[in-house]
């Protein structure tokens, strides 16, 4: 009706402009365009008893976010809709305790490995010790083909191929951070089950950067959108006061 009203009063020559009801909501944020969440009472018509939270474009839902972070982001959007950003810190903290002491597969970041043959680097006699040091990937390689790289060369320097198979193109992988110094000289590592016991690397494997990049970094994209911090901060005023 009120585009008929519209084409009327500007004298269109045809009307052809159309809409349809999407969501109908009380909260919404956005961060960029076709990227946001709705706390969301009626879509496309049909109407919830409860809201539902409607996400779009945003990384809650996409499949390289570790499922368990992709929950949680999902729940810290709903604290955000529905709450206030002292509930928002409490869960944050609660959740990093919880992910610190999760199985490594859990939290690691979930890929599809192409390149190991385009991006490797073959090493040949070399000593045990300058195996270690040998970096057998080429410059520009993608850091979870870089990871998978190194997991294969590990494996041919611990004289292991025989008991874990090698990562191949194709391969459904994971991969973590590593924190520096360690004994395989790299800052990621993939691997496709679990990261074999005789690499030794399991105490060097940095849980903060892998919370960060997890969690933290999607959840802050929202959090910018309306000014909250993702930990507590302190102030000049807070410390004299």
């Amino acid at each position: 009706k009120c585009y008929n009203e519209l084409g009327e009063y500007v004298n269109a020559y045809e009307q052809t402009m159309d809409m349809k009801r999407e969501a109908l909501g009380d909260r919404a944020i956005w961060t960029a365009k076709k990227r946001y969440i709705i706390n969301v009472y009626n879509n496309e018509g049909v109407e919830y008893a409860k809201p539902k939270m409607k996400i779009m474009g945003l990384e809650a839902i996409k499949s390289s976010t570790p499922v368990i972070c992709r929950e949680k982001i999902k729940e810290a959007f709903k604290i955000i809709l529905e709450s206030d950003q002292a509930t928002l810190l409490q869960f944050i903290s609660k959740f990093r305790s919880e992910f610190n002491s999760s199985p490594l597969s859990d939290i690691a970041f979930p890929r599809g490995v192409n390149g190991i043959k385009e991006y490797g680097v073959k090493c040949k006699d070399l000593s045990d010790e300058q195996a270690l040091r040998f970096a057998p990937y080429k410059s520009g390689t993608p850091i979870h083909t870089k990871g998978a790289l190194i997991y294969n060369h590990m494996l041919d320097v611990y004289k292991l191929s025989k008991k874990y198979q090698k990562i191949s193109d194709g391969d459904k992988i994971k991969f973590v951070y590593l924190k520096q110094p360690n004994k395989i000289n790299s800052n990621v590592l993939s691997f496709s089950d679990i990261i074999p016991k005789e690499f030794d690397i399991q105490d060097r494997i940095d849980y903060n950067q892998l919370f960060e990049k997890t969690f933290i970094d999607p959840l802050q994209i929202v959090l910018d959108a309306i000014d909250w911090k993702a930990e507590e901060t302190s102030s000049l005023e807070d410390l004299f006061s």
